[in-house]
């Protein structure tokens, strides 16, 4: 037998409350004059007994195999209460009534027999002034009380072993559930990391990206992805609202739809597949916004982005300023206006894009100056994506947060031919 897994189920536990009812009832007979002692040398025994059965429960939590005590501790139980009843005068003490706590004890243990053993226990504490006292000699009558009440008793501990018989076989199930649970989470959770791009610092000849998504739970409901366009990469970033593997199929669903837009050049084009993607699988009564930031940047440094709610991304230059991309734009599934502006811009050589969830604003703790903190980050790590999205991972583990926790970053790194010069473009908002 295993070691109690609750405080519930310890020894200790369960004989605490006898041993203060005995000790009670103990200090009744002495100081109540309608109670009586009529054996004092029993009556101390009774008490001895008692006290052992305390002392070998208490040593019991030591020990890694406690339960096997139980037995032992039963029968000191049934021996202490026959020894008090009949130190209490025999078939006239009121404290009979004390050996239902072993008997439900008993009733409670694995094993048919148990039933049978507290049975035996009850008819101990019954025969004992008998037994102690040889001149008391039951009559018919109350050989026939003391038939009933072992019945009684022996009653009560069936029913008592059955119901723990149905709890236990409950808490197997609902285990054995859970697990099953657990392990669909553990391969959802697989799954979802199976969709991330796959580690690289550089996709493409002059592009250096890194990205990292740490749920909150197994499976969680940000998502970021990078891939290869005809004529550059594409890098997106989302966050559907609520946690767990609801969020992560969303995310799933969400990220897919937005690669199928590979041969689109304009980024809000993706962002209205994906508004489109989630309307049809939605319901009525059933809201779930996702928050989108997709961007395409082009060989030559062209930069096109769409924001959807997202609202938290940024471009580092290589001169130290910082772009804030701002939009006021919805999010995805609110089904209030399903309309995206395009932005677009220029990534010249060492400029750093980046794109969060809003996770690392707790790592910040909720500062409003959290995109300018993370630039400064960004700066000290010396505008290197892999350096940036590893101290963030390092944050995230030293500060408590509730939230998933997503960075991607892209910087446009130096090639071996001629960089270009082209002036950074003046942004222009394209409406679709």
């Amino acid at each position: 037998m295993s070691r109690p897994t609750s405080i519930l189920e310890s020894p200790l536990a369960r004989q605490a409350p006898l041993s203060a009812l005995l000790a009670l009832s103990a200090v009744l007979s002495i100081t109540v004059p309608s109670l009586q002692v009529t054996d004092g040398g029993l009556f101390v025994a009774s008490l001895a007994v008692t006290g052992l059965a305390t002392v070998v429960a208490a040593v019991a939590l030591a020990l890694p195999h406690s339960v096997g005590l139980v037995p032992a501790l039963l029968v000191l139980d049934f021996v202490a209460i026959a020894l008090f009843r009949t130190s209490t005068g025999a078939g006239a003490s009121v404290f009979t009534s004390l050996a239902v706590l072993p008997v439900v004890w008993c009733g409670s243990l694995r094993g048919r027999l148990t039933v049978v053993y507290a049975a035996l226990g009850v008819t101990l504490v019954i025969m004992a002034p008998y037994v102690l006292t040889p001149t008391n000699v039951p009559g018919a009558s109350e050989l026939v009380r003391l038939g009933v009440t072992v019945i009684v008793f022996g009653t009560v501990a069936a029913v008592v072993q059955e119901l723990s018989r149905r709890a236990r076989r409950n808490v197997r199930a609902a285990r054995l559930g859970e697990e099953r649970v657990r392990a669909e989470i553990d391969r959802a959770a697989a799954v979802q990391r199976s969709l991330l791009p796959t580690p690289t610092d550089h996709l493409g000849a002059d592009v250096a990206v890194a990205g990292a998504c740490l749920p909150a739970k197994s499976v969680g409901g940000d998502f970021f992805d990078w891939y290869e366009t005809n004529s550059g990469i594409a890098v997106s970033l989302g966050d559907v609202m609520g946690k767990g593997v609801g969020a992560g199929l969303i995310a799933a669903a969400v990220r897919a739809t937005v690669r199928s837009s590979r041969a689109v050049d304009d980024p809000s084009e993706a962002l209205l597949r994906a508004a489109d993607g989630l309307a049809a699988e939605g319901s009525a009564t059933d809201v779930t916004f996702t928050t989108l930031f997709h961007a395409r940047i082009s060989t030559d440094g062209t930069f096109r982005w769409a924001d959807a709610g997202h609202g938290l991304s940024l471009v580092l230059r290589s001169d130290g300023a910082v772009d804030r991309l701002r939009s006021s734009d919805l999010p995805l599934g609110m089904g209030l206006r399903d309309e995206w502006a395009t932005t677009e811009g220029f990534l010249d050589t060492g400029d750093l894009l980046i794109s969060f969830s809003d996770g690392v604003l707790d790592l910040f703790g909720g500062r409003e100056d959290t995109v300018d903190a993370v630039a400064d980050l960004a700066r000290a790590c010396g505008s290197e994506p892999t350096a940036l999205v590893a101290a963030l991972s390092a944050r995230a583990d030293e500060v408590a947060h509730d939230d998933d926790v997503t960075v991607i970053a892209i910087r446009r790194a130096p090639v071996a031919t001629v960089a270009s010069a082209l002036p950074a473009q003046p942004a222009r908002r394209e409406r679709t």
